[in-house]
């Protein structure tokens, strides 16, 4: 087993940061929150490997490409939760998404939606 600094030497870290918009509630909170309201969030990726080593290669001292990995968080996280409203499954949601105009954009999660989604 590779020891901490022959680990870090032979890896590289390539870390990406993403920001969208997204609208949430608190189910039967206490505060302000229970209200549908938004933030800006920020999502930051990070994979880590080892360059590519094939000097021929025009990925040559890459991870990754950053395209690619722009291209695969942007459809798989950005585009499905941007401007969307995030609701526990334990809300009334059927009252709640009964304007449809204004709720095209919706995920309802088995969970309470707190700011930070790890």
């Amino acid at each position: 087993m590779p020891d901490l600094l022959e680990f870090c030497m032979s890896k590289i870290r390539l870390t990406k940061e993403f920001r969208f918009e997204m609208a949430h509630a608190l189910w039967n909170y206490d505060g302000l929150c229970k209200n549908i309201h938004g933030h800006s969030y920020i999502f930051q990726v990070t994979v880590i490997g080892e360059p590519e080593s094939d000097e021929n290669s025009p990925k040559y001292g890459m991870v990754m490409d950053f395209g690619d990995l722009k291209k695969i968080v942007k459809e798989e996280v950005v585009d499905l939760m941007d401007h969307s409203i995030v609701i526990s499954d334990k809300a009334p949601v059927e009252k709640l998404l009964q304007v449809p105009q204004m709720t095209d954009r919706y995920h309802v999660v088995a969970y309470q939606p707190l700011v930070r989604i790890c």
